[in-house]
């Protein structure tokens, strides 16, 4: 289990570390933080799997997420 600092993070994800911070608050990005400590430590596997979920296609038809289309995107108006 590879742990990276969030500097290190963010050079790993290819982004700024104030970009960083906005996907762990508001798209999700798993991070590891202990009790009284500011410190963030953030795992390379839970990122890999944070990227795989956030690049699977999604369906949207009418509004209504729909499931099992592959690789196919419908965006719809």
């Amino acid at each position: 289990m590879q742990t990276m600092t969030t500097k290190e993070a963010a050079e790993y994800l290819g982004v700024c570390v104030n970009t960083l911070r906005r996907y762990v608050h508001e798209e999700g990005l798993p991070v590891l933080r202990f009790p009284g400590r500011r410190k963030w430590i953030f795992r390379k596997d839970l990122i890999d799997e944070w990227i795989e979920r956030r690049s699977q296609p999604e369906v949207y038809i009418n509004n209504q997420k729909q499931q099992d289309y592959g690789k196919l995107r419908v965006l719809m108006p």
